[in-house]
């Protein structure tokens, strides 16, 4: 018995590290990275960002590896499935890209190095990390593993006041939605009995709802533990009203921080709620569909209105990522395979072109073009013609225009909203989308239709630096910007390979 035993032990251990390894892979490099303070030339060198690269790499290649295999580990707190593979995947390109994004950036600004690329991988396992959570203590853990890393990133610019402020902002905001969650999932403890996910689903499907409604104390703890625990989940999704940190938050983090949080931190945000939602919320207790839509509404008609009255790109950019959590909500509202396959597409297309968005302003950030302030963008058009098509192309998709990423995204989620008969709100999301192009083509406007006295100065300004793209711009921005570009295009006009491949993995949520 006892060779069982530890036979059996030694089985689960290997299982449980075998479902963890990318994360693993990252964490280690992350250390590694850590290491090189303790090097001088080293860790003034640019030894930490490729590491990181690599340490991306070779995480991508376990996941890869794990593609197909079913792993519960550690008595269930961690899943790794398709559904993983998928958002690792969506995950490891985010942080890849900050990290490509990052090294004129924190050069100039003069930050500490290994530290920088560090927290960006702890931030990029805590993302997998909630993604693949299985248990509601697993859950906050995670999310407060990731805040840690943006709150001390979004301040990461030294002597900024601004920067201070936006993470001291990020800081309170974040312990209350932290408050949320530990209370919520108190609740639905209190409720079930349960912490698992899974056991929570087998709760609700085993008792009737009538046995629910006769049973009132449990109604009303799993009711205000849903609750509680969706303002939480809320808040890291940007949705209205627990959006109030993203536009300081954008606005003052570095910006390759910036495309992190509005990548990242919203993929894993998005995903923990869809495992959630397909166990949980799908039930509809107390009618929690009606809430959802009203959070999706609010989200896209205030995030365009806000956007379109921002005078500063990043805000801009913070404001719109507001009403493309709307929409997102959306696909998660309309359920079933199709809406839930449609937000695990939209969620890909939106890493990709959020992350060439915010390259563009890096590239005019790092070149000393322009400031953040729109009406500088006047006249970049021509001076700057592939540069200022892609961030024109960036723009478009994020209007959801034809044959870009955004417009197939769109396309996928509104239908799926109206299979399930929520036309009204699809009507609601179709004007909303409609509204948002006039903001979006207005800087596309801007920048070649110019005013002749800013686009003189702007003339002035840039000097003869150039490259290949018209402009002085280091390689790591330029590979995002044209791997961007391609992916924008190419989910935009062949889709199916990337709805097939969100397909299988939102099949794992739709099979409980």
């Amino acid at each position: 018995m006892h060779n069982i035993a530890e036979a059996y032990n030694i089985y689960f251990m290997e299982k449980s590290m075998l479902g963890i390894m990318p994360e693993a892979v990252i964490i280690t490099f992350a250390f590694l990275v850590i290491m090189l303070t303790f090097f001088g030339k080293l860790s003034k060198g640019r030894s930490s960002y490729y590491i990181s690269i690599i340490g991306i790499g070779f995480s991508i290649l376990s996941v890869l590896m794990l593609s197909g295999r079913n792993i519960d580990g550690f008595s269930g707190s961690i899943l790794f499935n398709g559904f993983d593979v998928f958002l690792f995947a969506a995950i490891l390109l985010s942080g890849l890209f900050t990290v490509l994004m990052s090294k004129d950036y924190i050069e100039r600004a003069g930050m500490p190095t290994p530290e920088y690329y560090s927290l960006i991988l702890f931030g990029i396992s805590a993302m997998m990390f909630l993604v693949s959570s299985n248990n509601l203590i697993m859950v906050f853990l995670s999310i407060e593993f990731m805040s840690i890393a943006a709150y001390i990133l979004t301040g990461y610019i030294r002597g900024s006041a601004r920067s201070t402020e936006a993470a001291l902002k990020y800081f309170v905001l974040g312990a209350f939605a932290s408050a949320f969650l530990v209370f919520g999932a108190v609740f639905i403890y209190a409720a079930s009995g349960h912490l698992n996910l899974y056991g929570i689903h087998s709760f609700l499907e085993n008792i009737s709802y009538k046995d629910l409604l006769s049973r009132g104390g449990i109604k009303v703890y799993f009711s205000v533990g849903l609750i509680l625990f969706l303002v939480g989940l809320a808040f890291k999704m940007s949705l209205f009203p627990f959006h109030s940190w993203t536009p300081d938050a954008y606005d003052g983090a570095p910006t390759p921080v910036t495309n992190f949080m509005a990548t990242g931190i919203k993929i894993a945000a998005f995903a923990i709620f869809l495992r959630i939602y397909s166990l949980i919320y799908d039930f509809n207790i107390m009618n929690f569909n009606d809430i959802l839509w009203l959070l999706a509404v609010f989200s896209m008609t205030f995030g365009n209105l806000a956007a379109l009255l921002s005078s500063n790109i990043k805000r801009l950019l913070a404001y719109s990522s507001i009403a493309q959590a709307g929409y997102m909500l959306t696909g998660i509202i309309g359920g079933g395979l199709y809406g839930y396959s449609g937000t695990l597409f939209y969620l890909l297309s939106y890493v990709f072109m959020t992350a060439g968005a915010f390259s563009i302003v890096i590239i005019f950030e790092n070149s000393d073009l322009i400031s953040l302030d729109i009406k500088q963008y006047s006249g970049m058009g021509y001076k700057y013609p592939f540069i200022a098509a892609s961030f024109s192309l960036f723009l478009l998709s994020f209007a959801g225009i034809p044959i870009t990423a955004g417009f197939m995204g769109k396309f996928y989620v509104f239908s799926s909203a109206i299979k399930s008969g929520y036309n009204f709100l699809v009507l609601i999301a179709l004007l909303n989308s409609a509204f948002a192009a006039f903001y979006y083509i207005k800087i596309i406007v801007l920048m070649y239709m110019p005013d002749k006295e800013a686009a003189g100065d702007n003339a002035v300004r840039a000097g003869d630096n150039c490259g290949i793209a018209g402009i002085g711009a280091d390689g790591g921005l330029l590979i995002t910007v044209i791997i961007c570009l391609i992916f924008t295009i190419l989910m935009g006009i062949y889709p199916q390979e990337f709805i097939n491949f969100a397909n299988n993995s939102a099949g794992f949520l739709w099979r409980v």
